[in-house]
């Protein structure tokens, strides 16, 4: 009896041990499945409650505000030119395109809709297709000039700000920056011919004051780097200091408006850079690459766009391609090639529908959709192709 009494007691120890066993196999078990659901430590993204930055796996993302990486892709001037549709229906039309973004100019009722561009091309009116009567520079060492752009740049982030769809700002588009362009004067020229006792005058003649160099083009090249100092100082400081959370994309450049002293002044006020490039097919890699060497920040096609032959339209642009099914093609080779950069954060289609060009510019600006935002066939697939694919190669956070 005794022997049996022992012999019942291992068995029940053994039967418990067994039962112990198990059970911490099953949550061993279970803890590694879970952990093969989640994202690993390089993928991982942050819930921030506001769109950003980060680096996954050896690329720069945006981030959405609840923690989801994504590639920008999406179309600009949607609040700017006169589609003839509610905005309910460019939503439709864009969201079944594939896109996932607006680009600037997206108008108040979508900016619930999609992450957008907040921008205000007009902080100084020295864009590159103004016209002479609307083409100015400022006195930027003015104070009141100052105050006035900080008013504008307040004005921009109320807005905003507590949009969680924001993914960031742009300033001045397109500015006649270098010395030598097409209008004939510079922001240098301007501010060396105020008038004595002049705000800008008075910094002028202090600079000529310490400044030793060789030359009148080393020395305006100096000076020109002064006025963007200022300039972006006075920018960059009001974007932060009223909303300290979103993205600063600074002023808008493209590849014949870079002046790279002006851009090493604008880097330390803005998280990454915005770039129109030709409408050219073929991503200038090369001209990519030294944008981002010099400013080792993230890179945003903020306005881009291949056309093509449609009709006896005379389109604007550089050599149309022969159709849309080509244009898009190349458009979406050219975003592929952008997209295997490290740096590449998005892209936006410039013009939802076809436009008249503006500031005196003759022909039609082509939009992505025809009239009645019909799908332009051809256009259309190779879009959607594109699209499929950058959520599939998308980290998913």
């Amino acid at each position: 009896e005794r022997n049996s009494s022992a012999a019942s007691d291992v068995y029940k120890r053994q039967v418990h041990h067994l039962e112990f066993t198990m059970k911490s196999f099953a949550h061993l078990l279970l803890a590694a499945v879970i952990l093969s659901l989640a994202p690993s430590a390089a993928t991982a993204a942050e819930a921030t409650g506001f769109i950003h930055l980060e680096e996954i796996d050896g690329r720069s993302w945006l981030v959405d505000s609840k923690g989801k990486p994504f590639f920008a892709h999406g179309i600009t001037h949607i609040g700017t030119v006169k589609i003839g549709a509610p905005y309910e229906k460019i939503a439709e039309a864009c969201k079944d395109a594939g896109f996932n973004a607006y680009g600037y100019g997206c108008p108040d009722a979508l900016k619930d809709d999609m992450p957008y561009i907040a921008s205000v091309n007009h902080v100084v009116p020295m864009s590159m297709y103004r016209g002479d009567g609307s083409f100015s520079y400022v006195d930027i060492f003015d104070l009141k000039v100052q105050r006035r752009l900080d008013g504008q740049i307040r004005y921009l982030c109320n807005q905003n700000k507590d949009n969680p769809n924001l993914i960031g700002y742009c300033w001045t588009d397109l500015g006649v920056w270098r010395l030598n362009n097409n209008r004939g004067a510079n922001w240098v020229d301007i501010t060396r011919e105020l008038p004595a006792g002049a705000p800008g005058r008075r910094a002028y003649d202090s600079f000529l004051e310490t400044w030793k160099g060789d030359g009148p083009a080393a020395r305006d090249q100096a000076f020109l780097r002064r006025i963007a100092a200022e300039y972006f100082r006075v920018l960059g400081e009001a974007n932060r200091k009223y909303d300290p959370n979103h993205l600063v994309f600074g002023d808008r450049f493209a590849p014949f408006t870079i002046d790279y002293d002006v851009l090493e002044e604008m880097l330390p006020y803005v998280d990454a850079i915005a770039i129109q490039p030709h409408y050219n097919p073929g991503f200038p890699k090369a001209e990519f690459d030294r944008v981002h060497k010099v400013s080792r920040k993230p890179i945003l096609i903020c306005d881009f766009a291949i056309r093509f032959v449609d009709g006896d339209k005379n389109i604007r642009g550089y050599k149309p391609l022969e159709n849309a099914r080509a244009a898009g093609d190349a458009y979406t080779a050219y975003l592929r090639e952008g997209m295997a950069t490290s740096y590449l954060i998005g892209a936006f289609w410039c013009n939802p529908v076809d436009s008249t060009g503006g500031f005196q510019k003759t022909g039609i600006k082509q939009g992505f959709f025809d009239k009645g935002l019909a799908p332009r066939p051809g256009l259309i697939e190779a879009i959607r192709e594109f699209n499929k694919r950058r959520e599939e190669i998308t980290p998913k956070g």
